[in-house]
């Protein structure tokens, strides 16, 4: 029995596939920019709860992310004395079984079940069967629940040193895109207490700190110091402007190193009304000075405010996006279809609302009960909670019998959303460059020195790569509205910035054929038929020497044939794009009239680096 180290672990694969055989662990093209046909983004990310209790306990710990079966059974015969699995809902049946093996082939192992999995699990299930399967149900924040657990200080700060790093990238441009996007959490739960939302009920109705605004700007700190092709930080909390003292603190920090405004942003999270009254009380201006490259926001509903969802009561969604694009601030709006004030009067009406928003990136989604909330309480006293499988069990479950809607319309007009959204703006890499337009401009015009001299030129190196997306964008627009679009956004980029460079113009015609060759084969062989799977990795954190210096707290460990097929294949492309970079950077000619010294030289490191795309 090992007794010196815990074991943390997510469900193992074959993973479930979403209704429109997405990967459950490539968000972007499950969600943000889905149905924008191969200009969706395919995405990796990982497993940050785990690491974040690896980080925060004196105990040494292994880490298994994404295992297959074998894998996952060949580390827990070696007897560890506990073994916690974090997990969503959708997982749980695997998760039961992996339970179960435990318990036959190493029954001294203590089993800790946390994250959306195990309030669902808790909630579903009677003491008894929880019993059988699990020793500890972590309910609530998990790193002073297993520091209790294992007799350690449970008040000591939290650290979130230099997590793995999520990224994305279009499918013909690059499968296996590179992290550039850092991770944090500031904050969990929220008193909003929406009844439809896993994690104010998760947390009690209430905000748990995770870091100060002093310790957010010092993670991110270490990101842009130790990690330099990292172009923004995804920063989690329910809704960062019911907090402006973290906003204030990351705008002293953005002020204060030119540097990091040239190089990367971040992104917060924040509702409707918050975020209009941050603005009345400070300025629409003050959001463009503290950093923030873009804002995860829940619509939710034009009618939300009606029915008692208070974060929608007092600003117009359409004013708020219009407000945050004019100042370059990219949106993620979310929308949610099959309330029960739904019906077929107004849904279209709703849903064309949120699509008038303009948001850069999207999430829309089916109203679903998760076990552990208010409305799953609520439906099943209602007998409105259908019996569906584990790994329906998610943001476009039909487990919700709706009062006015059939359960096969919600799920058509989510796909119908999406599809619209991708047929009126085009993709939301399109969205992005003007957004990102509007915000050099701002700048440009700006009387503040930060936005004027270096925020700018973030803007206009962002936007000299996403131009390289156009003329394939052009081809294979989707109708003739998109297509002058396109042609417009183009001819925007020229009156904004000015006439593109001879390298941009290389760029753009090699993404062109790159397109060319992936819409091809798709004809034939349908990109979305293979949903994105994770190479297994295990990252060890073994506390021996650990000091502040140590910038990365953990050794990684690339096993098992996923890994291997994965990295063998990532090789050859950073061989194609290393001999693509060193192309242009011969092609490049600094006196050419035909150049930019704050674009070309930014450009090249791009190419070579694959370093593409973030929010």
């Amino acid at each position: 029995m090992i007794s010196d180290r815990i074991l943390f672990t997510t469900p193992t694969y074959p993973y479930p596939t979403l209704p429109g055989n997405e990967s459950l662990t490539d968000a972007t093209g499950q969600r943000f920019t889905k149905g924008d046909d191969i200009f969706t983004l395919v995405s990796h990310t990982h497993c940050y709860a785990n690491h974040i209790l690896a980080q925060n306990i004196s105990l040494p710990s292994t880490l298994l992310e994404y295992p297959r079966w074998e894998e996952f059974t060949r580390e827990v015969d070696q007897g560890y004395a506990y073994l916690g699995i974090s997990s969503y809902p959708v997982h749980l049946e695997t998760v039961l079984k992996m339970c179960l093996y435990i318990r036959e082939h190493s029954p001294q192992t203590k089993i800790l079940l946390g994250s959306y999995g195990g309030q669902a699990f808790q909630a579903k299930y009677d003491e008894d069967t929880r019993k059988r399967y699990a020793d500890y149900v972590v309910h609530g924040e998990g790193v002073r629940f297993l520091r209790k657990l294992l007799g350690e200080d449970e008040n000591r700060p939290i650290k979130q040193r230099l997590m793995p790093k999520a990224g994305a990238a279009p499918w013909f441009v690059n499968r296996f895109p590179i992290g550039n996007i850092g991770f944090l959490v500031s904050g969990l739960g929220c008193p909003g207490a929406c009844d439809f939302c896993s994690s104010t009920a998760l947390f009690d109705f209430k905000r748990i700190e995770l870091l100060s605004p002093g310790d957010l700007v010092e993670h991110i700190s270490l990101y842009h110091k130790y990690f330099p092709e990292v172009r923004q930080v995804f920063v989690i909390e329910e809704d960062h402007f019911r907090h402006p003292e973290y906003l204030f603190k990351t705008k002293e920090y953005w002020e204060a190193n030119p540097d990091v405004v040239e190089s990367l942003d971040w992104l917060a999270f924040g509702s409707i009304d918050h975020i209009g009254a941050f603005a009345d009380k400070y300025g629409w201006k003050t959001l463009a000075e503290i950093g923030i490259g873009a804002i995860f926001i829940g619509v939710e509903s034009k009618f939300a405010g009606k029915f008692g969802y208070n974060k929608r009561e007092s600003y117009d969604a359409k004013e708020v996006f219009n407000q945050l694009h004019a100042m370059g601030i990219r949106t993620l709006g979310a929308w949610v279809c099959g309330w029960d004030f739904h019906d077929h009067t107004n849904i279209h009406e709703d849903l064309n609302y949120f699509i008038a928003c303009y948001p850069t990136y999207q999430q829309l989604t089916r109203l679903s009960p998760f076990p552990g909330t208010i409305l799953y309480e609520k439906l099943v006293e209602a007998d409105r909670v259908k019996e569906v499988p584990w790994e329906d069990v998610h943001f476009w479950s039909g487990a919700q019998t709706n009062t006015n809607l059939e359960s096969h319309e919600t799920l058509n007009l989510v796909e119908y959303g999406y599809d619209l959204l991708y047929k009126t703006w085009g993709s939301s890499m399109l969205r992005k460059l003007d957004v990102m337009l509007n915000g050099y401009k701002f700048c440009c015009e700006s009387d503040n020195t930060i936005l004027k001299q270096h925020k700018s030129l973030f803007f206009k190196r962002h936007c000299s790569l996403l131009w390289s997306l156009l003329k394939p964008m052009d081809r294979f627009a989707p109708n003739g509205t998109v297509r002058r679009r396109v042609r417009k956004i183009d001819e925007k980029y020229r009156n904004v910035i000015g006439q593109p460079t001879k390298l941009m113009e290389m760029i753009t015609d090699r993404c062109e054929k790159m397109a060319i060759t992936f819409k091809k084969q798709d004809q034939i062989d349908q990109f979305n038929r293979y949903p994105k799977e994770e190479p297994f990795k295990r990252y060890k954190y073994d506390k021996a020497g650990e000091d502040e210096e140590n910038a990365v707290p953990y050794r990684t460990e690339f096993a098992g044939k996923t890994a291997f097929g994965t990295r063998l294949t990532m090789k050859g492309i950073d061989l194609k794009f290393g001999l693509m970079g060193s192309l242009m950077k011969l092609s490049y000619s600094p006196n050419s009239k035909r150049s930019d010294p704050e674009i070309d030289p930014f450009l090249i490191d791009t190419i070579r680096q694959k370093n593409f795309i973030g929010f």
